[in-house]
C-alpha cells in the first residue's frame, strides 16, 4: 500500500493540536470579525484553555500545570474565566491587548531556570516581552513542518503532477468550450448547470476560501510560538547588589524632587482635600482628570525612579528615597479623593472604575515600598509591580464590574445633592439587562437626575435583547444564560 497523502502520523503531537485550536477558532470564534467582542463568551475560554494546554508541553520536565506556578496560573485562569461568565465588552477589548502579554511573561518565565531565584532586572523583564515577537523568527520552521506533514513520498510523485495536468486540462476545456456550447445547445442542461453552479457557489464561497487562509495562516503563527517558547531564557541575574551608582547625582534628583513634592503639597494643602466640585462641568474634568494624569505621571515616574536607585546608592540617598515615596503616596490619595468626589457627583462609568482601580494599584505598591524598604528584607521592584498588576488585573476581571457601576449609581443618583445621569448607563452591556428590566424605567425617573430629559430605556433594552438573541450558543456566557433561564 502507499504512503498516505498527509502524514500525519509522524508528526509531533504539539503541531496537531495547534491545527486543532485553530480549526476551533475558525469553527467557533469566527464571529468575532462581524459582531467583535460580543461574539466572545464561551468559546474564548475554552479556546483559551486550548492554548493553555498546548504550552503545557512546552517542556516534558516543567510543565506549567504544576503547584510551584499557581501563584501566576489562578489569576490567568480567572481571566480565562471571565469570558464564560461576563459579558463587559470594555474588558474583553484591554484582554485581547493585555492578555497576549501576561501569557508570554509568565509562561516564559515559569520555564527559565531557577525562576524562584531571579531578580526581575530591566533586562530580564525586556526579555520577557520580547517573546511576544520573537517566534517570528520561527515562521520558517513551521512552514516546513506544515511541508513534512503534507509532503508525498518519492515514488507517487510522477503520478500527481499527471492527474493534477488531467484535471487542469479538463477544466481548461469544459469551462472554456464544452459547456458553452452543450448549454446554447439545450436550454434545460443550461438550467441544470446553472442550478449546479449556484449550489457549489452556496457551499464553496469566499468566507470558505478566508476561513481556509485563517486557519493555515493561524496555525503556522501558533507553531511558530510553540517552536520559539520552547527555548528558556539563559540564567538571569539573582540580584543588582554589584550594581552601585554614584550617589551623588541620585542624591541631587531625588532631594530634588523630594523640596518640589514638599512645596506642593504644601502650597496646595488647603485646596488638596475640596469638599465640593466646581458647579461648571469643564472646570470639573480640569480639576479631576489633570490631577488623574498627574496621579498617572508621576506615579510612574516615581516607580521609576524608585527602581533606578532603590539599593544601588549610600545610605543617606536612601533615607532621602523613604521620604520621596512618602511624599509620592500623598500626591497619589490627593489625586485619588479628588477621583472619589468626581464618582460621588457623577458616577461611576468605565473610565472612572478603572481609573479608580489604578489609584488602588498605585496606592498598593507605594505602601509596600514604604513597608519593606523600612524593614531590612531585599525588595524586587519589578517582580512584585507585575505580580500585583497580574492578581489585581485576574480580580477585576471576575468581578461583576457593570452590575457594581449600575447599583452604585442608583444609589448615588437618589442624593439630592448629584449631578449623575442614569442615562449614561446605556453604555453597559447585556450584564445588567435582567436589573434593569427589573427595576423598571418609571422606577428610574423617580430617582433624582440632574436633569429632566426622557430616558428611552425600552430601545436600550430592545437593543440588549438583539445583541444577545444573535448569539450562538458557544457565544453565550453565565450571565447570558441566567438571564434567559429566568424570562
Amino acid at each position: 500500500m502507499g504512503k498516505p497523502f498527509l502524514n500525519l502520523t509522524k508528526q509531533p503531537p504539539p503541531l496537531l493540536l495547534s491545527l486543532l485550536i485553530s480549526l476551533f477558532w475558525v469553527l467557533f470564534l469566527w464571529n468575532f470579525w462581524v459582531r467583535g467582542v460580543y461574539a466572545i463568551g464561551l468559546n474564548a475560554s475554552i479556546f483559551l484553555t486550548l492554548l493553555f494546554i498546548l504550552f503545557n508541553n512546552l517542556d516534558k520536565n516543567k510543565k506549567l500545570f504544576s503547584r510551584r506556578n499557581v501563584v501566576w496560573l489562578l489569576p490567568i485562569f480567572l481571566i480565562f474565566l471571565s469570558f464564560a461568565v461576563y459579558e463587559n465588552p470594555f474588558i474583553k477589548i484591554i484582554n485581547i491587548f493585555v492578555l497576549p502579554v501576561l501569557l508570554a511573561i509568565f509562561i516564559n518565565f515559569s520555564l527559565t531556570p531557577d525562576n524562584h531565584k531571579a531578580y526581575w532586572s530591566l533586562n530580564f523583564l525586556f526579555r520577557l516581552l520580547s517573546k511576544i515577537f520573537t517566534p517570528l523568527a520561527k515562521l520558517v520552521a513551521s512552514i516546513q513542518a506544515w511541508g513534512h506533514m503534507l509532503r508525498l513520498p518519492a515514488g507517487p510523485r510522477p503520478v500527481f503532477k499527471k492527474v493534477i495536468f488531467g484535471l487542469a486540462l479538463f477544466i481548461l476545456l469544459a469551462f472554456m468550450i464544452v459547456i458553452p456550447l452543450l448549454a446554447s445547445a439545450d436550454p434545460d442542461f443550461a438550467i441544470l448547470l446553472d442550478n449546479i453552479f449556484q449550489w457549489l457557489a452556496r457551499i464553496i464561497s469566499a468566507e470558505i476560501f478566508m476561513k481556509i487562509l485563517v486557519f493555515f495562516i493561524f496555525s503556522l503563527f501558533l507553531y511558530a510560538f510553540f517552536l520559539d517558547w520552547q527555548k528558556p531564557l539563559r540564567q538571569v541575574d539573582k540580584s543588582n547588589d554589584n550594581n552601585r551608582t554614584d550617589a551623588i547625582v541620585p542624591g541631587i534628583v531625588i532631594g530634588g524632587i523630594l523640596v518640589l513634592y514638599l512645596l506642593f503639597l504644601w502650597i496646595q494643602f488647603g485646596r488638596l482635600w475640596v469638599n465640593v466640585l466646581p458647579v461648571n462641568f469643564k472646570d470639573v474634568e480640569v480639576l479631576v482628570k489633570s490631577g488623574f494624569w498627574q496621579l498617572m505621571f508621576l506615579s510612574f515616574l516615581n516607580i521609576a525612579i524608585f527602581f533606578f536607585t532603590y539599593g544601588r546608592t549610600n545610605s543617606m540617598v536612601q533615607r532621602i528615597l523613604k521620604l520621596f515615596t512618602i511624599a509620592s503616596l500623598f500626591l497619589l490619595a490627593s489625586a485619588g479623593y479628588r477621583m472619589f468626589l468626581y464618582v460621588v457627583f457623577y458616577g461611576f462609568s468605565y473610565e472612572k472604575f478603572f481609573a479608580s482601580y489604578a489609584v488602588l494599584y498605585c496606592g498598593l505598591l507605594f505602601f509596600y515600598l514604604i513597608i519593606k524598604m523600612l524593614g531590612s528584607s531585599r525588595l524586587d521592584v519589578i517582580k512584585f509591580s507585575v505580580f500585583l498588576f497580574l492578581w489585581m488585573y485576574g480580580l477585576v476581571n471576575i468581578f461583576p464590574v457593570e452590575q457594581f457601576i449600575l447599583r452604585t449609581n442608583v444609589v448615588l443618583a437618589a442624593n439630592v445633592n448629584s449631578r449623575l445621569d442614569l442615562y449614561e448607563s446605556k453604555i453597559l452591556s447585556a450584564d445588567v439587562l435582567g436589573y434593569i428590566e427589573r427595576y423598571g424605567q418609571e422606577d428610574f425617573m423617580k430617582i433624582n437626575r440632574h436633569d429632566d430629559d426622557p430616558v428611552d430605556w425600552p430601545a436600550w433594552i430592545e437593543d440588549r435583547k438583539q445583541i444577545l438573541g444573535a448569539k450562538k450558543w458557544y457565544e453565550m456566557n453565565a450571565v447570558n444564560i441566567f438571564y434567559k433561564l429566568n424570562r
